[in-house]
C-alpha cells in the first residue's frame, strides 16, 4: 500500500487527486490548517504550513509527498494579498523540505506545485527546455517558489516541479465564471481574444500526477498542460457550442478591467496569455485523454449536468 501525503489537499486539485486514488488501496494523508476527522479512508493531519510539528513524522517512509499549497491568485494584487500569495508558497515548500531532511526514511518522491506564470506573457510556444523570462509579480513568486525547493537538499528524494496551467473542472475553477458569462449572452472574446490560454482537463491533470509517480526516471520540471493551448476566442467559442448558446457579446479590455475591479480580481490574469506545452510528457509516452479544447469542454459540460 503506497502512502501519499498531500499538502493543500482540500482544494480543487487535491480533491481531484484524492478521488483518483480513493479506491486504489493507497494510504492518503492530507495536511490541512483545519482539524478534520478521517473520512472515506482519508486522514487529515493539522499543520500550520510554516513550521515543523508532529505532522512531519507522517513523511517518514512515505512514498510520495505532493505540495499543492498556495493562496488563490484570483484576487486583486494588493500588498497584503501579494504577501499571502508569496508566503503560502515559499514557506510551505521550505518547511516540507525541512521535514524531509529530518525523517529517517525520506519520501521517494516530492512533487511540488509551480505555475506557468513563471514565463512572460507571449504567444511564443514554451516547453520545459525554455528558460523562464517573466518579470511581473507572479513570475517572480514562481521563480522563488522553485528556488525554495532547490534550496532544500534532499538527495534521497526524487524532486519534480509541476508547472500547472489552468485546470478545467466541471463544477469550478476557471470555467465556472466563464460558463456564467456564456449563459448571460456575454460569452464572446475577452479583450482582443488573441491571448493564449494554456489548459489541462481535470482527468489529464491527475493522470499526469499518477504518471510522474509511476515513472521513476522522471524528475525536474514538468509542464501540466494540454498539447494544444488556444487563443481566448477559441476557448469562448468552444464554451458557446457546448452550452448551445448561438451568440456571445465581446468583453472589451476596458470592460474587463472594470469588471475585475468590481469582483476584486486582477483583470490581467485573463487579459494576458501564455502558450505553454510539455515536451517531456509525450517524449515519455504520456497520452492525453483530452488533447483538444472542444472535446474537453463538451465532456466537462456533460459531467457538470450529471452532477446536478
Amino acid at each position: 500500500m503506497a502512502k501519499i501525503i498531500i499538502a493543500g489537499g482540500t482544494g480543487w486539485l487535491g480533491s481531484a487527486i484524492i478521488r483518483y486514488y480513493l479506491n486504489a488501496a493507497h494510504e492518503l494523508v492530507v495536511l490541512t490548517r483545519t482539524a478534520r476527522p478521517a473520512r472515506d479512508g482519508v486522514r487529515y493531519v493539522r499543520w500550520d504550513g510554516c513550521s515543523l510539528g508532529d505532522w512531519y513524522k507522517e513523511l517518514d517512509g512515505a512514498d510520495t509527498v505532493i505540495n499543492l499549497s498556495g493562496e488563490s491568485i484570483n484576487r486583486r494584487l494588493t500588498t497584503a494579498n501579494k504577501d499571502r500569495i508569496w508566503r503560502s508558497r515559499i514557506d510551505t515548500t521550505m518547511v516540507i523540505g525541512e521535514a524531509i531532511q529530518q525523517v529517517l526514511v525520506p519520501p521517494k518522491l516530492w512533487i511540488n506545485a509551480s505555475g506557468i506564470s513563471i514565463y512572460e506573457s507571449s504567444d511564443v510556444i514554451r516547453n520545459e527546455g525554455d528558460e523562464p523570462q517573466g518579470e511581473d509579480f507572479l513570475a517572480r513568486v514562481t521563480q522563488q517558489w522553485e528556488k525554495a525547493l532547490h534550496a532544500r537538499h534532499t538527495p534521497n528524494t526524487r524532486n519534480v516541479w509541476l508547472r500547472i496551467s489552468a485546470v478545467l473542472f466541471a463544477d469550478g475553477g476557471m470555467l465556472k465564471p466563464l460558463v456564467r458569462l456564456v449563459r448571460l449572452g456575454l460569452g464572446g472574446r475577452i479583450g482582443n481574444g488573441n491571448q493564449y490560454v494554456s489548459w489541462i482537463h481535470e482527468t489529464d491533470f491527475v493522470r499526469v500526477v499518477d504518471w510522474i509517480i509511476n515513472h521513476h526516471d522522471i524528475y525536474g520540471v514538468i509542464h501540466a498542460c494540454s498539447p494544444n493551448p488556444v487563443p481566448n476566442r477559441e476557448l469562448m467559442k468552444a464554451l458557446r457550442h457546448a452550452l448551445k448558446m448561438p451568440f456571445g457579446l465581446s468583453n472589451y479590455t476596458w470592460a474587463t478591467k472594470i469588471g475585475g475591479l468590481l469582483i476584486c480580481v486582477d483583470a490581467e490574469l485573463i487579459l494576458s496569455g501564455r502558450r505553454i506545452v510539455s515536451h517531456k510528457l509525450p517524449a515519455g509516452g504520456f497520452v492525453f485523454d483530452y488533447p483538444e479544447i472542444n472535446a474537453a469542454i463538451r465532456n466537462l459540460v456533460v459531467k457538470s449536468k450529471t452532477h446536478k
